[in-house]
C-alpha cells in the first residue's frame, strides 16, 4: 500500500511540474531566455501583450473585447468592437457579423473569458488571437485604453 502512495504521488508532482513549464512551442524568448510571446493551441494562438498589440494593427485583424458593455464603456482597447460573453455568444458573435476572411483578436479582463470565447470563435471556423493576461496585462504593460 505504501508503495502504491508513493508510486501514485511521484506520478502526480511529475505531472505538476510539466504543467507549471513555459510553452516550448512558441519559438520566441525575451532577455531572461524564457519562452513569453505566444502559445500554440488547437486553432488560435495566445499572445503576450506586445506581440499581441503588433498584431492588432494589421488590416486584416477585427478587435474583439468579450467584457461586459460596462466593462467595455470603462475602458477599452482603441477600435475594439464588444461582443460580450454570454451563454447566447454564437449569436452575438453572429449578430456582430464578424468576417470568417480575418484574424479575430480576442480580450477580455484577465484571459479567462477570452480564452473561452476564443474556443468556441474556432469551433464557429475562426482564426483566432488571444490576448494572455486581458486588459489587466495590458494596462501593466503602460498600453493605452480609450473610452
Amino acid at each position: 500500500m505504501k508503495k502504491l502512495f508513493l508510486f501514485l504521488a511521484s506520478v502526480l508532482l511529475s505531472f505538476i511540474g510539466v504543467a507549471q513549464q513555459p510553452a516550448a512551442s512558441c519559438g520566441a524568448k525575451n532577455s531572461n531566455d524564457q519562452c513569453c510571446q505566444k502559445e500554440q493551441h488547437d486553432g488560435f494562438t495566445t499572445l503576450s501583450v506586445d506581440p499581441f498589440s503588433k498584431a492588432i494593427r494589421q488590416n486584416d485583424v477585427v478587435l474583439v473585447d468579450v467584457r461586459t458593455a460596462k466593462e467595455f464603456a470603462a475602458g477599452h482597447l482603441k477600435g475594439a468592437r464588444n461582443v460580450e460573453w454570454v451563454k447566447a455568444f454564437e449569436e452575438n458573435v453572429k449578430a456582430a457579423a464578424l468576417p470568417k476572411d480575418k484574424t479575430i483578436a480576442v480580450y477580455c479582463q484577465r484571459g479567462r473569458r477570452s480564452l473561452a470565447a476564443t474556443q468556441v470563435l474556432v469551433k464557429m471556423g475562426y482564426k483566432v488571437l488571444n490576448l494572455d493576461g486581458g486588459i489587466d496585462a495590458w494596462q501593466k504593460a503602460g498600453k493605452p485604453v480609450v473610452k
